[in-house]
């Protein structure tokens, strides 16, 4: 009798304990996320906007386990302070560049030097190439941030006063901004012109007063921050396609379910295109807008622009061969691809 005692005092334990379990797993999955998504531009930037689309068909296609919530205009801190808050936890998801991933791997910037590709869809390729990935796996295991998609930003233009450009020769001398990175002012050099490392929110004053003559942006940028009221002529150089790279906390990552991360990954992929064609329109706009503002637009034959832009890669990076590796692999990709 003492021995079906135990029997069924184990069984009983048991049962309870599975049931515990079971009810643990069971409020676990149906436990509200809240995901907290950095963007850096403000609300009617293409970002933001389709961001919050996004936002809210992932809590759609999560069954409402996971909650968005989306603070534009980098009201949370610099793009810096959030790259060490995905590290933490304390941030789930941020709209940047790869760049911000620089201090981990140098040569993610690659994908930032003149001419690196042709067209958006190049670049989307080459992230998703296993050249492109290993780049960002590395960074992940160093750095705790997870890369998951690339974004359209625009091409970059040059805008300057009373220069006629044709070619790189034209712009020998002229002081043109940059930020002050070897990678920028590699852009600037590969212009023709002389690079000049000024902060951002400086630069209108700058353009206005003449300490440098031009500077270089996506068309959008252009107009948002009227530099049209200060510089005469936009050179369609087309040096940068630029792209954005939506970057999740790899903390939280591993938190959610592979149901979960899988939503996330496909809305942002489904997403993607939007982007580059809300981007595309702004732009087209933007350049009628220019017009309207008196600014003559010039649309030089890009071939001279190229081949100064490998001199100058070359001059810059020759002799690293970490950087010249991952230039190299590029360069295979672009060979490669169709």
């Amino acid at each position: 009798m003492k021995k079906l005692m135990a029997i069924f005092l184990i069984m009983l334990v048991a049962t309870s304990i599975f049931a515990a379990a079971q009810a643990e797993e069971a409020s676990s999955v149906g436990k509200v996320v809240e995901l907290k998504w950095y963007q850096p531009e403000p609300d009617g930037h293409p970002w933001t906007d389709v961001g919050y689309m996004i936002a809210e068909e992932i809590e759609k296609n999560s069954n409402g386990t996971l909650k968005v919530t989306m603070y534009p205009s980098g009201v949370l801190g610099t793009q810096a302070e959030a790259i060490d808050m995905l590290r933490t936890g304390s941030l789930a998801l941020l709209t940047s560049g790869p760049s911000i991933l620089a201090s981990f791997y140098d040569p993610v910037q690659v994908m930032s030097l003149p001419y690196a590709f042709d067209n958006a869809a190049q670049g989307y390729a080459f992230f998703e190439s296993p050249a492109g990935q290993k780049i960002f796996t590395d960074i992940q295991a160093k750095s705790g941030v997870r890369t998951l998609d690339v974004w359209y930003f625009g091409d970059r233009n040059l805008t300057i006063n009373k220069v006629n450009v044709r070619t790189p020769a034209d712009l020998a001398g002229k002081a043109v901004r940059c930020m002050d990175t070897p990678v920028a002012k590699t852009v600037v050099g590969s212009l023709g012109a002389s690079p000049v490392p000024i902060n951002f929110s400086e630069l209108y004053m700058a353009l206005q007063t003449g300490v440098v003559v031009g500077q270089e942006n996506p068309v959008p940028t252009i107009i948002a921050q009227k530099f049209y009221e200060v510089q005469d002529t936009l050179v369609l150089t087309r040096h940068s396609v630029h792209l954005g790279t939506v970057h999740a906390s790899e903390v939280i990552w591993k938190s959610l379910t592979d149901d979960q991360r899988n939503v996330i990954t496909t809305v942002l992929a489904k997403y993607r295109p939007v982007i580059e064609e809300r981007i595309n329109k702004n732009t087209k706009e933007g350049l009628d807008f220019l017009r309207s503002k008196g600014m003559t637009i010039l649309e030089p034959d890009l071939a001279p622009f190229r081949a100064n832009a490998k001199k100058i890669i070359a001059s810059t990076f020759g002799n690293d061969k970490e950087w010249m590796s991952v230039i190299n692999g590029l360069e295979a990709f672009k060979a490669s691809y169709k």
